[in-house]
């Protein structure tokens, strides 16, 4: 792109302003200043409106991140305490779960249900 590349572009923006002003002076003259002022109230709200759904978007997806971080978090360290525990020799290891096993109270006995 040279120079006269972007003088054309400049000249192309600079129309397209001044006919975007000159639909407004036009609507304006024609509707008179409160539907303009309408118009513009209008188009401030919306502006806001995406603005503000951006803003909540943004603080959900952090809020998800540091759930979804913790739990990955806390996944790597029952993972590290698996390894920690498969590490041990096997008869130690049995000896190990039946000592868990015996300590776990009966949260759901069979009989009786």
């Amino acid at each position: 792109m040279n120079d006269l590349d972007t003088v054309f572009a400049a000249g192309q923006a600079a129309a397209a302003v001044h006919t975007a002003v000159d639909q407004v002076i036009n609507a304006t003259l024609f509707y008179g200043p409160g539907a303009l002022a309408l118009t513009a109230t209008i188009a401030a709200f919306r502006v806001c409106a995406c603005a503000a759904d951006r803003y909540h978007q943004a603080a959900q997806d952090r809020a998800d991140r540091r759930k979804y971080t913790a739990r990955a978090y806390r996944l790597c360290r029952v993972a590290d305490s698996a390894d920690a525990v498969m590490a041990i020799p096997a008869d130690d290891l049995n000896q190990y779960l039946d000592n868990k096993l015996a300590a776990t109270t009966d949260l759901a006995p069979e009989e009786g249900r």
